[in-house]
């Protein structure tokens, strides 16, 4: 089920001590505070900058390994290639 993403889950998510004041906010009122408050934060302009182009994050997985990425973009089962390389695994 696809988490539907909630305004300052980041900025909570590494305890930003600058988002304090806008937690109380919601809507346009919070978009407009965090465009000034936050003008500065890499992290704000990341996000205004994947908007302008169009992107859009949609999930984030854990760091795996390559070669568990790669068994996955296979569809094999990790355990069933252990004992290969990446590009032994991706030319199955």
């Amino acid at each position: 089920m696809q988490k539907k993403y909630e305004s300052g889950t980041f900025c909570r998510s590494i305890q930003c001590e600058r988002h304090a004041p806008l937690e109380t906010l919601t809507g346009e009122a919070y978009l407009e505070k965090k465009a000034v408050h936050c003008k500065d934060c890499y992290a704000w302009k990341f996000l205004n900058w994947t908007k302008d182009k169009g992107w859009r994050i949609i999930y984030t997985m854990p760091e795996i390994s390559s070669k568990e990425l790669a068994a996955r973009i296979k569809g094999i089962d990790i355990v069933r290639v252990e004992d290969l390389t990446e590009d032994e695994i991706l030319t199955l």
